[in-house]
């Protein structure tokens, strides 16, 4: 399976497929129009797996930025996966409600950044809609951005348990059909003081388990197409501000660095992604002994004019996904919903990155601990792909590992590759290892024509001050020593050296996972 995917996501509409250097033209182009897609985890009685919102939410926003694509110009961002989770026994991997909000109002600062004027935010959970609602007045207010709201629920695809019993049972045939899944039997909350509770709704019973008829396959698909179809219209709608597009609107050219293969199901570690979980299998696996959960931490940040500024989140995702096809099925490792967007204040003044404050960091990393811990997990390890993360969680595990009954730590490789000692010391961001990995991992989103050459230092610099690694150090962004976003000598990496590291650190990996999973 190709890693270049953080999400299934249209190719040449995926904000993390684009270098900093796109982001200018990309803003600027008529009928541009940026899109936060956001999930949640929930059981809805459908008896399906926990993605199932972000299936289908995902798939019909692919096709509809296919057919959007000749009347508008849309750019969709990682998905968030976290947002407020208010019913504990059956939605999971949430926020608290100020912590949610902090985390979208953040990720716009960084869409107005880029040059954006217009944003949509496409939401799929019942639960979020009236949060985002909330959110999309204070993002207007506080960046300038025209906001537009989207609700799945509003294109046929409603997940609240209380909907229509006829559109439930097409959305699960739906939501079937994308997942690949036969529904199992389901468990959901049970209702209560439903007189005094928001909306005034009861649960109804979980819908029926077993294989579909292929009847109920066929008005599953309809309902997929029908609302791809109304989303590309609602999303033209939204780029042109409820006017018809511009007579003499051309489509963005195409992207020769785009990836031609349709986009998966985003399960890039297979049975042992969480999410891919039913909510018994879930809890079941929380509590197995000596059961491990990874939780990936990245970034979305500018990395040069030659890397997408996906880069981190696609490498750690790539690297840790060929660790774990290397353990054996018996070795109980779990994966968490990767934090994609972390903090990258040194890059914040490039288009495209995207970041958190420390303080709206470092509460999501203590949510996502503490539900996991709520399940029953013991043993959590952070799989950090992003060098600013670092001393934060860092700080965050040393507090975190007074929680009694909690081991937890940092997966680390230990990897050495073989470098110049120049590009060892001073190659840290989208110099010869990063752009070697992405040759290996998602060639085409590397522009090798585009890789350049430059060293925040020099070994044989006078004095002892230096950006890191010495006794004297400078708190530095990015400009102030390297004016193009790159540190290190990208034009050295090649695909074959990569393929040898990408390997060789998988191994390593992979021998540290299991080393922890026995341990």
């Amino acid at each position: 399976m190709t890693m270049t995917w953080l999400a299934r996501l249209h190719s040449e509409t995926s904000w993390a497929h684009l270098a900093t250097t796109d982001f200018t033209a990309r803003a600027t182009h008529p009928g541009a129009l940026a899109v936060l897609p956001v999930h949640g985890y929930a059981d809805h009685g459908m008896g399906l797996s926990l993605d199932a919102e972000e299936a289908v939410a995902s798939r019909v926003l692919t096709e509809a930025c296919e057919k959007a694509a000749l009347t508008c110009a849309p750019c969709v961002l990682p998905p968030l996966r976290f947002g407020p989770a208010p019913y504990p026994t059956c939605t999971w991997f949430g926020l608290p409600l100020d912590t949610a909000h902090a985390v979208v109002r953040e990720i716009t600062k960084g869409v107005r950044f880029a040059g954006f004027a217009r944003l949509l935010l496409l939401s799929s959970s019942p639960w979020h809609k009236e949060w985002l609602d909330a959110v999309a007045v204070d993002i207007r207010v506080e960046t300038g951005l025209t906001v537009y709201r989207i609700h799945l629920g509003s294109l046929g695809l409603d997940f609240h348990p209380a909907a229509p019993l006829l559109q439930r049972l097409a959305l699960q045939a739906a939501a079937a059909t994308v997942l690949g899944a036969e529904p199992v039997e389901s468990h959901p909350q049970v209702s209560s003081s439903e007189e005094f509770r928001p909306g005034n709704w009861s649960h109804p019973p979980p819908l029926p388990a077993g294989p579909l008829d292929p009847l109920r396959v066929t008005e599953g698909d309809l309902l997929l197409t029908r609302s791809a179809e109304r989303l590309a219209r609602l999303l033209s709608e939204a780029a042109w501000n409820g006017r018809p597009p511009a007579a003499d609107f051309k489509p963005l050219p195409r992207n020769t660095n785009a990836v031609a293969a349709p986009a998966p199901l985003w399960r890039p570690y297979g049975v042992r992604t969480l999410l891919t979980s039913t909510p018994s299998a879930l809890v079941a696996a929380a509590n197995r002994p000596g059961s491990l959960v990874i939780i990936p931490t990245a970034a979305i940040e500018q990395h040069g004019p030659h890397l997408g500024v996906g880069t981190d989140a696609i490498i750690g995702q790539g690297l840790l996904a060929r660790a774990l096809a290397l353990l054996p099925a018996s070795c109980l490792v779990w994966v968490a919903p990767p934090l994609l967007v972390g903090k990258s204040t040194e890059h914040a003044d490039f288009p495209g990155t995207l970041s958190l404050s420390t303080a709206t960091f470092s509460a999501m990393v203590r949510a996502q601990v503490e539900q996991l811990c709520r399940l029953g997990f013991q043993h959590i390890a952070f799989w950090n792909t992003h060098g600013g993360n670092s001393a934060l969680l860092v700080s965050l595990i040393r507090d975190l590992q007074s929680t009694p009954g909690l081991r937890i730590g940092m997966l680390q490789h230990g990897l050495k590759p073989e470098q110049s000692p120049q590009e060892a010391a001073y190659g840290f961001h989208a110099g010869e290892w990063e752009t070697a990995l992405m040759l290996a991992l998602a060639p085409a989103l590397v522009r090798r024509a585009e890789a350049i050459c430059h060293y925040p230092a020099q070994l044989n610099d006078a004095g002892e001050l230096r950006p890191v690694g010495a006794a004297l150090t400078l708190a530095w962004s990015t400009r102030d020593i390297a004016p193009d976003g790159v540190m290190g000598d990208a034009t050295l990496a090649t695909a074959a050296q990569g393929e040898e590291w990408v390997a060789a650190t998988a191994t390593a990996l992979a021998d540290r996972i299991a080393a922890l999973a026995r341990s």
